[in-house]
């Protein structure tokens, strides 16, 4: 659940501007991040049951 909340956060970081993926000063690639920590969340849960 964790990871869900936490890729949320830098999809929205990402994407407004606020927030940039250290090393590469990029908003773009940190939603990327967050949309695989999303993908890896929901995969967890849905193992987890």
């Amino acid at each position: 659940m964790f990871n869900i909340i936490l890729g949320i956060i830098f999809v929205i970081g990402g994407l407004s501007g606020k927030l940039v993926l250290i090393g590469t000063q990029s908003g773009p690639a940190l939603a990327v991040v967050g949309v695989i920590l999303i993908l890896l969340g929901i995969f967890r849960l849905k193992n987890k049951g």
